[in-house]
Formats: C-alpha cells, structure tokens, sequence
C-alpha cells in the first residue's frame, strides 16, 4: 500500500497516515479523540456485549466526521469501520478483562487503518 508524499514520492500507507487523504494527517487523534467520547459518554471500560460495538463505532465516526475536511463518511471509510469491528470483536469476545484504552482501542484501530489502506485504492 503506498501513497504520494509532497514531493512526489511513493511512501507507505501506515496506521499514522492512512486518513491523510481525508484531511487527518496524524490519526493519532483520532484514537484519543474516540476515547474521549466514549468516556464522555460514561464507557470507562471494555464490555463484550454488541451495545459496546456499537458505541465503539459510533464514537469513532463521531471523531473522524470531527476531524476529517469532508462532510459525511465515504463508503470505503465505513466498511474499514464495520470490517475492524468485526474482528476486534471476535479477538476480544474471551478477553473481558481486556484494557479499553491499551488492548481494545489501539488492536481496533489499526484494523480500521489497514482495511482504510487497502479499501481506499
């Protein structure tokens, strides 16, 4: 997976870069930003259960559709979101003691960065 840097040059889609084509030039905060919201939202911890998932999810979108310079999620952006959710969810379904902000968040997260890699070429 590669994209063009400013100079012109090939260089390699990674968990940091992989929105820079939506505005997001260090995704970083995109991680920190969704656990916020999920905080704010009074999710302190990690739950199995799909309820979880789904604001997991949601507070993601929430904090890319903050941070991105287009409006709306672009399809190949909410199919990396549904395809990481997946297997976050089928790793972590035997964790429940999993650590929300250091296991679950980052192991989503970069699902959703490779799937983004690979879906938006």
């Amino acid at each position: 997976m590669t994209e063009q840097d400013e100079s012109g040059q090939k260089s390699a889609c990674s968990s940091t870069n992989s929105f820079k084509d939506h505005g997001i030039a260090d995704a970083t905060s995109l991680v920190t930003d969704t656990y916020y919201r999920l905080r704010a939202a009074e999710q302190t911890g990690f739950s199995t259960d799909e309820a979880f998932f789904d604001r997991l999810e949601s507070a993601f979108i929430w904090a890319y559709l903050s941070s991105a310079d287009e409006a709306g999620i672009p399809d190949h952006v909410q199919f990396a979101i549904e395809d990481a959710r997946e297997l976050t969810r089928d790793e972590f379904t035997e964790m429940p003691d999993a650590d929300l902000r250091t296991d679950v968040l980052p192991a989503f997260y970069r699902r959703l960065a490779g799937f983004h890699c690979v879906y938006r070429d």
